[in-house]
């Protein structure tokens, strides 16, 4: 199999991950808002159910690609972290009030994933406790998020034929997982390249490139309560819930590398962000401060191969 094909495979994957879930947040989004639902609230819960890096991963695991399950977990929410968050930042410097349970939960769901890791296996019994330990922090976020904003009039639109729409929506994520994890294998193959560098980095940009868009925009229009809603519910999700049902499908072997050098990362960059938040104001010099950190993690992972 071509480098060629495998890179057009991979895109192609990623790409029809990214349309599939699209079309579900459309239809969520809506009802949501109709709902009542705060614009943290709302971003928090239905935007940070990030279903593509979920299937991505179960795709991976049982390919056994570590590397890949854990890059659409441990690797996403480094990029979300540092390039989502800081680009959105740079673009569009904002003031934003994080209620501070919001923050605790945040930093839960950080912490428990990589305790897990350290033992080298992602077993299924972990992947029940991370599943199990997704739905109280999830309340506390929404709760939270919900009580500090007001909620948005809902605009009367109902998504149209929203049972068809999921039943594309899923059929579409199960074969782009299909694809992209097919590319990634054949890149690792043609290349030599490290799998557990190639699904930490490039995986984890590819399902969460997306993720970008959704920090900057809402920012960049006045809403920064909508930017960090979706980030700390998508990093809780990818932590706690997609992690834990990867593992549960089939458990995962760490790479001494993840759980020596990239959990850590993941500690430190989200402390760094949570620290911001709990400040209230994220200027264009901590944007730049947290890509500059991507920058640095990139370079130490390509090192250690």
């Amino acid at each position: 199999m071509s480098v060629l094909f495998s890179l057009v495979a991979f895109a192609g994957g990623a790409w029809l991950l990214v349309e599939s879930v699209e079309g579900l947040v459309k239809a969520l989004t809506g009802w949501a808002a109709a709902a009542g639902l705060s614009g943290l609230a709302l971003s928090a819960l239905v935007l940070g159910f990030d279903v593509e890096s979920t299937g991505a991963g179960v795709a991976a695991t049982l390919d056994g690609l570590a590397g890949t399950a854990l890059g659409t977990s441990v690797g996403a929410a480094v990029f979300l972290v540092t390039i989502g968050v800081g680009l959105a930042a740079v673009v569009a410097p904002f003031s934003v009030r994080t209620p501070r349970p919001m923050l605790v939960a945040a930093a839960l769901a950080t912490v428990l994933p990589v305790a897990l890791l350290a033992d080298g296996t992602v077993s299924r019994a972990d992947g029940a406790v991370l599943v199990v330990a997704y739905v109280p922090l999830v309340a506390v976020l929404a709760l939270s998020a919900r009580r500090a904003g007001q909620a948005p009039e809902p605009d009367g639109v109902r998504p149209r034929r929203p049972w068809l729409r999921l039943l594309l929506g899923l059929a579409g994520l199960v074969v782009g997982a299909e694809v992209l994890v097919f590319g990634t294998r054949g890149i690792v193959d043609s290349l030599g390249v490290s799998e557990t560098v190639f699904g930490l980095l490039v995986v984890a940009a590819a399902v969460s490139f997306d993720e970008v868009v959704l920090e900057m925009l809402p920012a960049h229009r006045g809403h920064p309560e909508i930017s960090v809603g979706n980030a700390l519910g998508t990093l809780l999700f990818l932590l706690t819930g997609s992690l834990g049902v990867i593992a549960l499908v089939r458990p995962i072997d760490v790479p001494a590398a993840v759980s020596g050098f990239h959990g850590p990362v993941l500690i430190l960059v989200v402390a760094i962000l949570l620290g911001l938040l709990a400040r209230g104001q994220l200027g264009r010099a901590e944007g730049a401060g947290l890509m500059t950190a991507y920058g640095a993690y990139v370079a130490g992972a390509v090192a250690l191969g």
